[in-house]
């Protein structure tokens, strides 16, 4: 089947980012457009699959329309359009006061989220797709390279669902309320222990400045966002500080990732790398 084709002028700019633009229909104000920038086709298209696949699953996210594209050729998806929403990572910035608020709310979305279960070969899982990203990371040295790929591969397989990009930008709520998973391009199965660590490097590792440059908040509100969230999530009387040293591994392993799908090393982490892979 063709392709659909969209005039531009059709839709109104709403937004824009890194990874691509969104714009909302104007004789249609339901139908919020999202258009990828030319060289994240692929990314595109993996959204679009999996974001069919996690709604007709039952998990909260937008409804995802049609697939279509620009007349230069850009790929975009039409979802139904969520009204008034904030992520949690804008609600935060707003509303500083309410984190034991948010930090539940975050924590409830994200064990719905790890307690759901599909059907076996319907996703990727995150060990594959870590994997294959740390292979393909042209930064990283041969022994670098092993040595995570011996840690993904130790990791205990699991068929839990997972977001792949779980963070507090990545899940919004409307003016009702209800929650909603978004940029399920990396929407895979595994240990919640990968999203979790992906949660810990948002809120705990990354540098105050890409902190508010990301999420428009500071460390001051990150990190106790952090420690409320998972003893939320993993229970009142967790010890934190010993849960950070057990969660920083699946951390590191995000950046590597993240250095391949972005293009540029992070040179910083090296020693913790190294640390963790015994590398002198």
């Amino acid at each position: 089947m063709e392709p659909i084709i969209i005039d531009l002028k059709d839709y109104e700019l709403s937004g824009g980012g890194k990874l691509g633009e969104s714009y909302i229909k104007k004789d249609d104000p339901d139908i919020l457009l999202k258009l990828y920038s030319t060289d994240l086709e692929k990314m595109g298209l993996d959204e679009y699959e999996k974001a069919c696949k996690v709604y007709n699953l039952g998990l909260p996210c937008p409804e995802p329309g049609q697939l279509v594209r620009t007349a230069d050729n850009r790929v975009a998806i039409q979802f139904k359009r969520i009204h008034g929403k904030l992520s949690y990572a804008r609600a935060l910035s707003i509303h500083p006061e309410r984190m034991e608020q948010y930090a539940a709310e975050f924590a409830a979305i994200c064990k719905k989220l790890h307690s759901t279960t599909p059907p076996p070969g319907l996703f990727p899982t995150f060990k594959d797709q870590s994997s294959q990203y740390i292979r393909e990371n042209p930064f990283l040295t041969d022994q670098e390279r092993n040595g995570i790929l011996s840690f993904i591969d130790s990791r205990p397989d699991a068929d839990t669902a997972l977001h792949g990009d779980l963070h507090i930008g990545n899940v919004i709520f409307d003016e009702q309320g209800r929650k909603y998973l978004i940029d399920l391009s990396e929407f895979s199965t595994g240990s919640p222990m990968f999203d979790l660590g992906i949660i810990y490097l948002q809120c705990c590792f990354i540098p105050n400045e890409v902190e508010m440059e990301l999420y428009h908040i500071t460390k001051d509100v990150s990190v106790p966002f952090w420690n409320l969230f998972i003893k939320n999530y993993m229970g009142p009387d967790t010890d934190v500080e010993e849960f950070n040293k057990q969660i920083l591994p699946y951390a590191l392993l995000r950046i590597l990732c993240v250095e391949k799908m972005m293009g540029y090393p992070v040179p910083p982490i090296r020693p913790a790398v190294h640390k963790l892979l015994g590398i002198k």
